[in-house]
């Protein structure tokens, strides 16, 4: 049966999009790529003080960023070894599904 992972799935995908919101994911994301551009900028490196502000404000945002990617991809890794292992009628492959969503 697996209807109950697909279900666990689903809510995954849930909260993941709540965290997304919760974290403001896209002003993040915006604001990561704005501090990434400012630090390829070779005059940043002319003020020391503002290159470590952008290093640690980079570290920072990508910290949300990357996890909340991180998730994501966790969760659709998972949901194609679902449809993998029904394709396949693989139990093994099902045990793996399960392991990965405990992880």
């Amino acid at each position: 049966e697996i209807n109950p992972i697909v279900t666990h799935i689903k809510d995954l995908r849930t909260r993941t999009d709540a965290l997304r919101g919760t974290f403001d994911y896209e002003g993040k994301s915006e604001q990561l790529a704005e501090v990434s551009l400012e630090l390829e900028d070779p005059d940043v490196w002319n003020n020391p003080d503002r290159a470590q502000e952008l290093g640690k404000e980079r570290a920072s945002l990508e910290a949300v960023v990357g996890g909340i990617d991180k998730i994501g991809d966790e969760i659709d890794d998972a949901d194609g070894l679902l449809e993998l292992a029904v394709e396949e009628d693989d139990e093994g492959t099902l045990e793996d599904v399960l392991a990965e969503l405990a992880a």
